[in-house]
């Protein structure tokens, strides 16, 4: 019996606006490791990679050429770019499996970092077989990416963040659950741990959202010689306490008269 046992303490999930401080600070540097760490960090956050499917162990026993993703492997098209995973945790047939990035779900960002990175890795090492390969000609390691990770966010945030992240924007947004498993590779329901919001705050995110690119509703109604338009809003509110749901308010604006 586990009387004294402590909860687990998850890293913290990165957001949009965590992202949008390290693409502020290096999307404009014209340096080759900025480069790689900005595509990776994006690509890992949209493709809900883990980190171990970008770079390499940092213990050298631990290495096997057999998991580096190839520059031969990669598809680019004007909205998209994809490359193949040799192998990951749920791959039992060991036949990989490829990673799409969609700029209609992942907007422009991720897209531009991975042509800017490509560009200059193709120009410098166009005959090496690996995707990912730092200034030096190597492959990025844990230790690597972990420090410049460290160099943003503090120790709440990990590699593990990118792909938290990643699943709980998906969720936000309202991507069902069955998809965002299959985008992020996972074999069972598993997946759901990496939600790192409560449930009613993801909720009611997804109706802000919602709510935020839905038109108000209009009823006419006859006054005299003229038509008026009422407007209504609704807006979905969240208790501070979280033993209590959801809660609807709404209200109209005033009428517009319109003239026969």
């Amino acid at each position: 019996m586990r009387l004294y046992s402590k909860p687990s303490k998850r890293k913290r999930a990165l957001a949009s606006d965590d992202l949008q401080l390290v693409i502020t600070a290096m999307a404009s540097s014209p340096d080759h490791d900025d480069k790689l760490f900005l595509a990776q960090l994006l690509t890992g956050f949209h493709g809900l990679l883990r980190l171990g499917e970008l770079v390499w162990p940092d213990s050298v026993k631990l290495r096997t050429s057999r998991k580096l993703s190839l520059r031969t492997t990669v598809q680019t098209t004007p909205s998209t770019f994809s490359f193949l995973l040799h192998s990951h945790k749920s791959d039992k047939f060991f036949d990989g499996d490829r990673v799409l990035i969609d700029r209609k779900l992942s907007s422009s960002p991720p897209l531009d970092a991975f042509a800017s990175y490509l560009a200059s890795r193709d120009s410098r090492f166009p005959f090496h077989p690996q995707l990912w390969l730092r200034a030096n000609g190597t492959s990025p390691t844990r230790r690597w990416f972990i420090t410049r990770l460290k160099s943003f966010f503090p120790d709440d945030v990990s590699g593990h963040s990118m792909r938290s992240g990643g699943a709980t924007a998906l969720a936000i947004a309202g991507v069902p659950s069955p998809s965002i498993q299959a985008i992020g590779r996972w074999s069972s329901d598993a997946w759901q741990v990496y939600i790192r919001k409560h449930p009613v705050l993801v909720h009611a995110s997804m109706l802000a959202e919602q709510l935020t690119h839905a038109p108000p509703s209009y009823t006419r109604t006859l006054c005299g010689n003229s038509l008026q338009i009422h407007t209504s809003i609704n807006l979905f509110l969240v208790s501070p306490s979280l033993d209590s749901f959801l809660s609807i308010l709404s209200f109209s604006l005033p009428p517009l008269p319109i003239s026969h």
